[in-house]
């Protein structure tokens, strides 16, 4: 072995400790890639944990030409093979922390205090070579059983599979080790024997985590994506489709086979701004989330609800005529009036504004005339419900029936 305080050269070292220096500077560049991809991206859970152990395993390979050459080196070695197993564990247990990992932080604290006991034991017993020859081997294989046991019964999934592979190849080279120094030293596991599998797993345990991270970088990202296009689609106060979503939504709908004759019905809260002025503008808000509701319990699957905007909405009955829709706007304000009156609001009526949409008309003038029947309706009297007949030119305006229990 080298002599202390001298650095070994490569012609000086054997076969294991220039293999053992070639993979600490393997892991190092793992690690220092490790730290890139940390820097760059988003900061996951159980990165520190990960990183300290990594540096660990890395200062063990690279100190492994002067094993041998004092006991407090030795003990050092031995302390730092310890640390990446635990701190690989600690580190997934914060990542994945919905994951139900059996034991727990706790436990593996007392592994890893059991263990460094393990090896103080054979370090203050020189005198007994058998315990301390057997001590640390007997240390480092529990701990990393110990690691490899929990990480294996990761429950099934992606990520769960992920780790139960790295809990896999964690025991088989720790038990790989075993057999190595049992068939060449007569012991559990000589400390180069150690060395290597700490160098092979951290390696591939670096690997895990980059792909771990990347997996979760990129289902947020993925999950970003969709809150952006719920926000885009959706009417924050409401939970309704937007005006351009609800457009999208009905023509999809008019466009599939089949589709029969619908009604579109546009309807606004009367007297709103005085709601805003006398209750307040979170009365209104109240309010208009009230009629949002109101009119998804009362629609079918088929039928598409949006917010055109202010308090102004609109619906498309999926193979209704104008009576059938004139049955639910009666049904939304009567459910609207019994609810408004239980949760403190003041009594809430609507206006109704409805056409039949004919074969092939474009969306865009069956709003208009809708729109043109609801100010009809609207003159005719607040809380009243109007239909439209006839072209948007020349349009024929029906009679307007008063709806729900308290219009006015």
């Amino acid at each position: 072995m080298p002599a202390i305080g001298r650095v070994p050269t490569i012609g000086a070292m054997d076969a294991l400790d220039a293999s053992l220096l070639t993979g600490a500077g393997a892991l190092a560049l793992a690690c220092l890639g490790l730290s890139v991809f940390a820097w760059r991206h988003r900061r996951q859970p159980g990165w520190g944990p990960w990183m300290l152990g990594s540096v660990a395993a890395v200062l063990a390979l690279s100190l492994s030409p002067w094993r041998s050459s004092g006991a407090a080196l030795d003990a050092l070695l031995e302390a730092l093979l310890l640390a990446w197993p635990l701190a690989m564990l600690i580190g997934l247990r914060r990542f994945h922390a919905r994951m139900p990992l059996p034991a727990s932080a706790r436990l593996d604290a007392g592994v890893g205090l059991g263990a460094l006991a393990v090896l103080m034991l054979g370090a203050l017993s020189p005198a007994d070579a058998g315990l301390a020859a057997l001590a640390p081997a007997a240390a480092s294989l529990a701990v990393h059983l110990y690691a490899a046991a929990v990480l294996f019964c990761a429950p099934a999934g992606r990520d769960g599979t992920t780790v139960r592979l790295l809990g896999a190849a964690l025991a088989g080279a720790a038990l790989g080790a075993m057999g190595i120094g049992l068939a060449t030293a007569d012991d559990l596991a000589g400390l180069p024997e150690r060395l290597a599998v700490t160098g092979v797993v951290a390696g591939l345990g670096c690997f895990v985590m980059a792909g771990l991270s990347t997996q979760r970088t990129e289902r947020q990202l993925r999950e970003s994506r969709r809150r952006l296009r719920w926000l885009a689609n959706i009417d924050a106060l409401t939970q309704v489709p937007n005006r351009r979503h609800f457009v999208e939504l009905a023509a999809r709908a008019l466009s599939r086979p089949g589709a029969g004759a619908c009604a579109l019905v546009v309807f606004d809260v009367a007297h709103f701004k005085a709601v805003n002025d006398v209750h307040g503008h979170a009365a209104g808000d109240r309010a208009l989330r009230l009629v949002a509701r109101c009119v998804q319990d009362a629609l079918r699957a088929d039928d598409v609800p949006g917010r055109l905007g202010g308090d102004e909405f609109v619906m498309l009955l999926h193979d209704a005529r104008t009576s059938a829709a004139l049955a639910v706007a009666d049904r939304i304000v009567q459910r609207l009036q019994r609810q408004a009156a239980g949760s403190g609001l003041p009594a809430i009526t609507l206006s109704f504004g409805m056409v039949e949409m004919g074969p092939g008309e474009p969306l865009d003038e069956a709003l208009r005339r809708a729109d043109r029947a609801l100010y009809e309706a609207k003159r005719q009297g607040r809380g009243r419900a109007g239909a439209a007949e006839g072209s948007e030119d020349q349009p024929v305006f029906t009679e307007s029936q008063r709806m729900g229990l308290r219009a006015a």
